[in-house]
């Protein structure tokens, strides 16, 4: 009784049904199962290069619907931005006269500190998109223009936020000069943000700034 796992017993019942006639009979069985071997392993790394190839191509296909979304947000954002901007230009930055400078500085205060958080926003989302975009190609030409053009588009906002600052701190001087003139202690603090221009799409020059 031979002690053999299920694999060997199969080889020796197999092998034991093979009538061997010769030394030639034997060279035709070896190369027989070297072959058989060979093209097993062929079939098996086949196999597993194309589970691999499928697997990678699902995980782009699901890589690029992300980056739809998550410009798609970028988008909203971009739009809310603009439209905030519009309206505090209208409303505020392009009122601001030297009588009512300090009775309304609070609330402009406020109207700033919630423009820089929309601001903030688009920051987050312009991270998410370089994880994205960064050093890749996609086998999609719109998903491709999209992480080209989120770059430029950022690159203006950040700009006009901070050309917009500079522009209100401008007055605030020469508001605060105003009072020194006249001897009054009457002063209006400038608003702080640690935001400067920027060149993100790196072609050397800053899209949205404004002298």
């Amino acid at each position: 009784m031979y002690n053999c796992n299920k694999i060997l017993c199969h080889l020796i019942v197999f092998f034991g049904k093979i009538k061997i006639g010769d030394s030639m009979d034997i060279r035709k069985i070896a190369f027989g199962i070297l072959t058989l071997s060979f093209i097993m392993i062929i079939s098996g790394s086949v196999s597993s290069f194309v589970i691999g190839l499928k697997r990678d191509r699902e995980q782009t296909y699901k890589r690029v619907s992300v980056v739809n979304d998550e410009f798609e947000v970028f988008s909203t954002n971009t739009s809310v931005f603009e439209i905030y901007r519009d309206e505090l230009y209208t409303a505020t930055l392009s009122n601001l006269f030297y009588d009512t400078m300090y009775q309304e500085d609070s609330i402009v205060k406020d109207k700033l500190s919630n423009y820089e958080q929309l601001v903030d926003e688009l920051v987050k989302n312009a991270r998410a998109l370089d994880k994205l975009c960064t050093d890749v190609y996609y086998p999609n030409s719109e998903v491709n223009s999209k992480c080209n053009n989120y770059r430029s588009i950022y690159e203006q906002i950040i700009n006009y936020f901070v050309t917009d600052i500079h522009l209100y701190n401008e007055n605030v001087k020469k508001f605060n000069d105003y009072q020194r003139q006249l001897g009054s202690f009457v002063r209006i603090r400038e608003y702080s943000t640690k935001k400067d221009y920027v060149d993100y799409n790196g072609d050397g020059s800053f899209d949205g700034k404004e002298e």
